[in-house]
Parts: C-alpha cells; sequence; structure tokens
C-alpha cells in the first residue's frame, strides 16, 4: 500500500527526532559532547526484579549497620527546621572534621558527596585536553568528571591488579595529574605511602580518594602539609553510614582548598546532611564498633572464599574483589544466581580493566556472609 503524505511526514519526523539523539548537538558544549560520544557511563548495579524485603544487599559498599543511632536522634530534632538555609561556610563541620582528621580548618573543603569535590577540582585544575592518569580498574566517576570538564583521561591498566610506583611514575608522563583510589575501588588495595611520595615529587597535582580509608587505617592526609600537590578526598558515605545524605570532603593545602571553596555553591551541603556528620564525627565508640565488626567479617569472608578455590585480592576497604573463574561460570550468571536467592552482589563486567571474571562483594553482617558462602557452596556443587 503507498504511503500517505501524512504517514511520510511522521517517519521523516521521527528520523530526525532518532537523530538528534543528544537533544540538539548545537546546544551541547563540546566538552559534553565528548563524554557522550565516548559512551563512558557510570557502571550501575544490575536491576533485578526482586521484591522481598528479606533480600541481601552486598552490592553497594553501604554500611550494612547504617548510622549511629545518636545521628538519628540528631536528624528527628533537625527536621523542625528545614525550612531554614545550612550555614554556607558548614563552619561547625569543618571544625568536626579538622579535629578528626588532624589538620587545620583551613585545609577542608566540603561537599555534597566526595563526587561534587571532584567536579570542582576538576572545573579549578583541569584546562580542556589536559590528560588525567586514570589507572585500572577503578571508579567510574573519575572518567565521567574528566571527560565533562575536556580533560583526556590516560588510562593505565595495573599490572596483575597491583600497584606499582616505577610503572605509575612512568605512565604519567605528560599528564597534568593523577587520580588514585586508595584504597582502590574495586580492587580494595592502594599504591603504598612511599610509592605516593615517589608520584608527588613530580610536582603533578594528585587526587587520592580514601572514601574507603577507615576500614584501612592508614591516610595520607599527614602528607598534606608536606606536598601542596596533594588533595585527598574523604566521603561520609560508607564507615559512617551516611550515604543517603551525601556528605564528603577535600583535605590540601590551604591555597587550594580556597580555590575549591571559592567555587562551590553556598548551600552545597544540606542541613540535615551537616548535622548528622556532625554527630558521625562526634560518635567515635560507634565507628569503631562497625568498622571492627567490618574489618573482623572482611578476613573471615576472604579466607572461606579462598577455602573454595576463589582467588581473592587481598583488601583494605569494605569489599572483597573475587574471581569466579573456578567455578565455571562468569560474572553475570553468578549473580543472577545469586539474585535468585535474594543475594545481590557486584558484576564487574562493566568496569574498565576488569573483566567478566570479577565479581566485588561487599562485606555484610556476619549472618548474610554466612549465607552468601552457604549459596556460592550450592552453586559449585550445582545444586
Amino acid at each position: 500500500m503507498p504511503l500517505r503524505p501524512s504517514d511520510r511526514q511522521r517517519i521523516h519526523l521521527g528520523t530526525r527526532r532518532r537523530r538528534s539523539v543528544f537533544g540538539g548537538e548545537k546546544m551541547i558544549s563540546k566538552r559534553v559532547m565528548g563524554l557522550l560520544r565516548s559512551k563512558a557511563s557510570y557502571p550501575l548495579a544490575r536491576r533485578y526484579d526482586i521484591k522481598s524485603p528479606e533480600i541481601i544487599n552486598l552490592a553497594s559498599n553501604e554500611s550494612p549497620y547504617g548510622p549511629s543511632p545518636r545521628v538519628i536522634k540528631a536528624l528527628k530534632r533537625e527536621v523542625e527546621r528545614i525550612g531554614l538555609y545550612p550555614d554556607p561556610r558548614a563552619t561547625e563541620l569543618k571544625k568536626e572534621i579538622a579535629n578528626y582528621a588532624g589538620v587545620k580548618v583551613g585545609c577542608i573543603a566540603v561537599g555534597n558527596g566526595s563526587d561534587e569535590l571532584m567536579e570542582l577540582a576538576s572545573r579549578a585544575f583541569l584546562d580542556p585536553g589536559d590528560g588525567w592518569l586514570i589507572p585500572l580498574p577503578t571508579f567510574a566517576m573519575y572518567e565521567l568528571v574528566c571527560r565533562g570538564n575536556g580533560g583526556k583521561p590516560k588510562f593505565f591498566k595495573l599490572p596483575n591488579l597491583e600497584w606499582r610506583p616505577e610503572y605509575l611514575r612512568r605512565a604519567l608522563g605528560e599528564a597534568r595529574l593523577a587520580f588514585l583510589g586508595r584504597p582502590n575501588n574495586p580492587t580494595g588495595n592502594g599504591i603504598s605511602a612511599d610509592g605516593l611520595k615517589d608520584l608527588l615529587r613530580s610536582g603533578k597535582l594528585i587526587i587520592v580518594d580514601e572514601a574507603y580509608v577507615e576500614f584501612a587505617r592508614n591516610s595520607v592526609t599527614k602528607l598534606v602539609p608536606r606536598f601542596e600537590n596533594l588533595i585527598v578526598l574523604r566521603t561520609f558515605s560508607k564507615a559512617f553510614g551516611l550515604a543517603g545524605l551525601r556528605v564528603g570532603y577535600a583535605v590540601g593545602n590551604p591555597r587550594l582548598i580556597k580555590v575549591l571553596e571559592s567555587i562551590r555553591a553556598p548551600f552545597n551541603v544540606n542541613r540535615m546532611a551537616q548535622a548528622a556528620a556532625i554527630t558521625a564525627l562526634r560518635d567515635r565508640s560507634y565507628l569503631c564498633k562497625v568498622v571492627d565488626a567490618i574489618r573482623k567479617e572482611r578476613e573471615y569472608l576472604r579466607g572461606e572464599l579462598s577455602k573454595l578455590g576463589l582467588r581473592v585480592l587481598p583488601s583494605d576497604a569494605n569489599f572483597l574483589m573475587v574471581n569466579v573463574g573456578i567455578l565455571r561460570t562468569n560474572a553475570p550468571k553468578l549473580c543472577d544466581y545469586l539474585a535468585r536467592k535474594g543475594i545481590l552482589i557486584r558484576d564487574l563486567s562493566n568496569f574498565k580493566g576488569a573483566g567478566s571474571g570479577w565479581v566485588r562483594i561487599s562485606v555484610g553482617k556476619p549472618e548474610q556472609n554466612r549465607k552468601l558462602l552457604k549459596v556460592i557452596k550450592r552453586f559449585k556443587g550445582g545444586v
């Protein structure tokens, strides 16, 4: 049947819409268009149609224990004041962070999660076309922030998933700066303090993401007074259990911090988040209990998985990177099987530099970890 003029018009319009997938290229900046064309994206956890309230989520590196009870009480008090703007300088929060991190208040900048501080640092210190060293595999936000601000990611695949400073120093080359996870997500390991010092002596800006440092107890913030080209990022999302409130901070040379503070939005950390973070920092005993429990379970879980023949990387974080090849399967298949049993872990197939043989398992409560092991044993036995 021949097409009517109205049909041709609809098809033509539909084709035009499909071609403009980015909403009109002329309106999009070159740096953002470069990001879109690279197809770089945050590897979101796979969605499963599971509605059971008993689901065990070991895929997101959240604290299985949640925030301190004191934080919950503080939030209930603060909710009556949400009609008022928060302190734009986050003065009280910065004082508590400085005391916790062992630095001066002028060395602290706060952000809506450490992701915002990555963005601010990129805007402040990266020019379009500059290179940005990113070891792989690692947290996808480093690449997204780099590309979104016109930078060029310079990927370096970690040999045997190990941090070798001499290789990193050579890889740094002409790059403007480097972004390093310590402990790194998803490997759980990180560059040594001496290796980091070697990179810092290059004079290049080195940004170290210490999102999981409470579980490692080996921070490099003590190097900030010695190296003006070091910025350390931290978050309240992991050990403190405040992932839903989005609070992070940067520690660095006061001159660099002043730049970050000058370009951030004035109310970037909301009232509830500030109150929660302040209270969390003041409840050190709860923090220690959570960290000790997770460290203990991390070593137990690593030992038990190793007994099953799986390769488990040593970890200083609240998760383990595990190769599942010994099970004669791949990450997607194992994750699907576990999901049907009510357990979620992270498939690393879409992590650059990882591959389909690797998964990441967040350390849960003892009963959660034991259920995971029981189900993996069944999978290995073909049940």
